[in-house]
């Protein structure tokens, strides 16, 4: 087969409410930028479509079963878009139906003079089937999930490659590739984009699908539409109805040979563009084409799937004869519904228990929150036992439990699946992350010094946007002391995002009139002044299920001074302060948390250090800091932690010690401090595993540190 490079032709949507808004994303325009910069693909994609429909590209014969394998790649945000695998199937079977002729409203497809077109609709003897092996020779049910927020919303070709924050492409030649997203983007013309698909008539490793979660299926999210048949039909060889001229635009309706012009196939009658309700008279074009078939002007087949009416139920011949001369003559499709490939990838096997598997809708939860588990073992799973570390209840036969989190800290989940005969069992470790609530209590500082590492799973997690390199602890420079965090992205320009997300905070017990003061410094330059980096940052109300956008610093505003080598400050004067001030009194909540985003455009390295956070009413107290060096050592600690600091001044102090739901454990200290360095011991052997919080209160000033017992 000739490469001659990637097409990707775009779906406008196809669900009933989305027609009512007449939602696109530019698919003629995308096409014919393809061809403006590639003119030469032009007369080489129509000449190969007009031998198809001129009969000089043969199906030829075949009596054996066509199947096409195909695996899911759901790309999802914290569970948000993880569609479950009964949805999964039912796409699966959505396509089996439509492309047999199996669809129930097969009934409404129109037989009249003027749209004759019941007797020209087909079956195309095509079965879908999810995978049973994958490219590596294992056992698979065919679906593959990632959960990465950064690639699953406004999702373009980055979701075909998990080194940008999607899931690599199964080779096209044995499986048909469907990735699952949130959203996709848009070319600028308005509306939404519910899917794209490839030719396959151009050379791409990308080949196969990207659909929108709730336009995949019948159940589930889904809106029941026929997006997915209808981007199948693009991958398989099939044009728009209404096709129009490739390039410069125009209508769909012309006179000239059939078959070799709109969209190749002569028994879908020209439609001069595409429209989003099925009046049954309709005729948008006046025209005749030369070997028309129907040698009348008739109605526009509104009923195809490949138009973008909501009542679409059929097939044509023509569409028929097209896919068949694909699938015979395209070197990859050819080998993808072979006999041999059905073998290699099980889809006529007998499915028999091979896989213990399960994912959940979080993984990331607050303490006292509940977690829905889905089982997905496969294949015949008549049992199941599962078991959950530190969770109530602590072990379940249900197939899809829902388990509860009351104490902080990671924890393995393990399940076992039997078919009654065999059993087959997966651990996942720490698998499940509790975060404390209520959270750290205020006032709030974070300086980097007492981490041993970022992420740790307590103070800080991290979003990895492209499976490299991502936020980390450095001791190689810092606005004061000796650590920040740092993201190394000298050159790095994939378009991916990184985040840090703080652990919990404890604001519920802010007056709501007390306005809440936050900040921090970050130092950064742009590797070229061409550079448009990203800092943004949001809050959470709800430990981190949703985030509001709160601050974005981009371009020359983020950093107007450039550096040709990776950036590293030298100098406090290099950071930057930038204050909060829109922190609303509705996030004076028990599990606050943060999160800091930065998307790369081959600039240079980030960095963050010195966030304060504390309501205006503790300003003198936190802004006046008579105690330094403060440290607790070892942390984690068993049997006993020590409380170092260094008093500036004489003054009365307090040393408390609070457990994760900000019970009073034990006063370590009451009293009157001198000046000079000070040691306290706090005896742990009697604790409980977990987090605590000591708190030392001084005439003018509060400080917090984290403790944890292990």
């Amino acid at each position: 087969m000739k490469k001659i490079g990637l097409l990707v032709i775009s779906l406008i949507g196809l669900s009933t409410p989305f027609f009512a808004q007449q939602n696109w994303c530019g698919t003629d325009a995308r096409l014919n930028k393809t061809f403006e910069e590639h003119p030469e693909y032009v007369q080489q994609f129509i000449e190969h479509n007009a031998r198809i429909s001129g009969g000089q590209m043969s199906a030829g014969d075949r009596t054996d079963p066509i199947v096409i394998p195909v695996v899911v790649h759901v790309i999802h945000d914290n569970g948000v878009g993880n569609i479950s695998y009964d949805q999964i199937v039912s796409g699966i079977d959505m396509l089996n139906l439509d492309y047999n002729r199996l669809n129930p409203d097969t009934i409404d497809t129109r037989n009249t003079t003027e749209a004759p077109f019941e007797p020209l609709a087909v079956s195309f003897d095509i079965t879908f089937a999810l995978a049973k092996i994958d490219p590596n020779g294992n056992c698979t049910n065919g679906v593959e999930r990632r959960n990465s927020p950064g690639a699953t919303y406004n999702a373009g070709e980055n979701a075909k490659y998990y080194a940008q924050g999607g899931l690599d492409a199964w080779p096209r030649d044995r499986y048909m590739n469907i990735w699952i997203v949130n959203s996709i983007e848009s070319d600028g013309t308005g509306g939404i984009t519910l899917g794209y698909a490839e030719f396959p008539q151009f050379d791409t490793d990308g080949f196969g699908v990207i659909i929108r979660h709730d336009s995949y299926g019948t159940i589930g999210t889904a809106s029941g539409d026929r997006t997915l048949t209808h981007e199948i039909g693009h991958c398989l060889g099939l044009l728009h109805t209404f096709q129009g001229p490739f390039i410069g635009g125009g209508t769909g309706c012309h006179t000239t040979d059939c078959a070799g012009a709109g969209d190749f196939c002569c028994d879908t009658p020209p439609a001069s563009a595409a429209h989003w309700d099925c009046p049954p008279t309709y005729n948008s074009c006046t025209s005749v084409p030369v070997n028309d078939p129907y040698t009348f002007d008739a109605y526009d087949q509104w009923e195809n799937y490949m138009s973008y009416a909501p009542c679409q139920n059929m097939f044509s011949l023509g569409q028929y004869t097209m896919v068949s001369a694909n699938l015979t003559n395209i070197d990859f499709l050819m080998n993808l519904v072979s006999l041999s490939n059905q073998t290699a990838t099980g889809v006529l096997s007998p499915a028999v228990l091979c896989q213990a598997s399960f994912y959940s809708d979080v993984q990331t939860i607050c303490a006292g929150n509940t977690v829905n588990f889905s089982d997905e073992s496969y294949f015949n799973v008549t049992g199941w036992t599962w078991t959950f570390e530190g969770a109530t209840p602590g072990t379940s036969t249900d197939q899809n439990p829902v388990i509860t989190y009351n104490t902080a800290g990671t924890y393995d989940v393990t399940l076992e699946a039997t078919d009654g005969i065999s059993t087959v069992s997966v651990t996942l470790a720490d698998y499940i992350l509790v975060l404390p609530d209520p959270g750290d209590i205020l006032p709030y500082k974070e300086g980097f010094e007492t981490l041993t590492t970022v992420p740790d799973n307590d103070r800080f997690l991290v979003e990895n946007g492209n499976g490299g390199t991502t936020w980390q602890l450095t001791s190689s420079t810092a606005y004061s002391g000796s650590d920040c965090a740092y993201l190394e992205n000298f050159g790095t320009d994939d378009a991916s995002t990184d985040a840090l997300i703080s652990g919990t905070i404890d604001l519920s017990g802010v007056d709501a009139a007390d306005p809440m003061v936050f900040y921090f410094r970050y130092a950064y330059k742009r590797q070229t002044t061409a550079n448009d980096e990203w800092l943004k940052f949001y809050v959470s109300k709800d430990c981190g299920q949703t985030w509001a956008l709160r601050k974005n610093i981009h371009g020359s505003s983020l950093g107007s001074a450039t550096s040709t080598s990776a950036y590293t400050p030298t100098s406090p004067d290099e950071w930057t302060e930038v204050n909060v001030t829109n922190i609303t009194s509705d996030y004076y909540v028990s599990d606050f948390r943060y999160k800091f985003e930065f998307t790369n455009d081959g600039g240079n390295n980030m960095y963050l250090d010195h966030i304060n956070m504390y309501p205006q009413s503790m300003t003198g107290v936190v802004e006046n800091t008579p105690l330094t060096a403060l440290a607790v050592y070892p942390n984690p600690a068993s049997q006993e932690a020590v409380i170092s600091f260094v008093s500036v001044a004489q003054s009365n102090c307090t040393i408390e010690l609070y457990d994760a739901l900000g019970n009073l454990v034990s006063m370590v200290y009451s009293g009157s401090l001198a000046a000079g360095a000070q040691t306290f011991a706090v005896n742990t052997a009697s604790l409980a595993e977990g987090i605590y919080m000591i708190r030392i209160t001084g005439d003018e000033t509060i400080e917090t540190l984290k403790l944890i017992k292990e």
